[in-house]
């Protein structure tokens, strides 16, 4: 990448056939969630190919500093925001720009146009390339392959990406190759690595990382939604135990009164209400309060539960 006098100048050269149309696009991709989104809002700038496959673009209205890039051809006769992904009319390719800069490359492909490029002085994007092409070539190995082997080959492309994101200089080149690991449905198993990786560009306020950061859970509310949970469970044990001690009449005999426990002797006996007052010597209605008492104080309902307690 050089500079090129305060302007961002995007160039290179293709080697098309006459079914594509002469023109090509630039659209800005502001989070890698969007790089196979497609539209006209999309689009910031156009040009013409010449005869010869060249092209270039100024532009000095792009968003400052580093951002995704997606230059695409249309097919004669599609509208200019066809996305035409895999195949040999895949017609798009991924680059970044560091505005104010210049990007230069040259296709050595016809079919597809983008397969092959070569960047002249731009390290950024031959590695942003050659994550691509090392996908592209697990994918066909895989494609033909066992479902053991398969996976023994996802595997090794998981490593191999995730550690192009440890070593990468450049933010977009390592969070790329943090996407194309298929990072998502492998959290779990390498969460720390992830939480490592936003940590070390934490000062990248922009787009890319602010949508790559929301793809996860908290794993601090997590945390602390799990800690509730073992608070709220420890509490009801222990609301539960201490509500059994309540509930244990074998420890509340201790709360009646003298006369009381003289009542409950003998109700464990089988004494009708008559026989403990001609035995206390007490009047009927004074048993009847003591009985009373006594299943408030013990929490039992009946002369039947009495005779369970020791």
């Amino acid at each position: 990448m050089g500079q090129a006098n305060g302007n961002s100048v995007i160039s290179g050269k293709l080697s098309i056939d006459d079914s594509w149309d002469s023109k090509i696009y630039i659209s800005y991709i502001p989070t890698y969630d969007d790089m196979y989104l497609m539209s006209n809002e999309m689009i910031v700038a156009e040009t013409y190919i010449d005869s010869l496959g060249y092209f270039e673009f100024k532009i000095d209205y792009l968003p400052k500093g580093e951002n995704l890039y997606r230059l695409h051809l249309a097919k004669k006769g599609d509208t200019r925001a066809t996305l035409i992904i895999g195949g040999k009319d895949e017609n798009h390719l991924f680059f970044i720009l560091n505005h104010p800069s210049k990007v230069d490359f040259t296709s050595l492909s016809t079919y597809p146009p983008f397969k092959k490029i070569i960047y002249k002085n731009s390290g950024v994007n031959n590695a942003f390339q050659q994550i691509s092409d090392m996908v592209f070539i697990s994918d066909s190995i895989a494609s033909g392959s066992t479902a053991t082997k398969r996976l023994l080959i996802e595997k090794q492309l998981q490593n191999d990406l995730l550690s192009i994101a440890d070593t990468s200089s450049n933010f977009l080149v390592g969070l790329y190759a943090i996407y194309k690991s298929k990072f998502e449905s492998n959290y779990q198993s390498n969460a720390d690595f992830y939480d490592s990786y936003v940590n070390k560009w934490q000062n990248e306020d922009n787009t890319y990382l602010s949508s790559f950061v929301r793809k996860f859970p908290k794993r601090s509310n997590s945390i602390f939604i799990f800690l509730i949970v073992v608070f709220t469970i420890t509490i009801a044990v222990i609301g539960l135990f201490l509500g059994r001690l309540w509930l244990d009449p074998n420890r509340n005999i201790k709360k009646l009164s003298i006369q009381e426990r003289k009542v409950f002797e003998l109700l464990k006996q089988g004494d009708t209400n008559q026989e403990i007052a001609n035995g206390l010597n007490i009047g009927l209605s004074t048993v009847k309060s003591h009985v009373s008492s006594i299943y408030s104080k013990l929490n039992i309902k009946s002369r039947k539960e009495i005779t369970s307690i020791k």
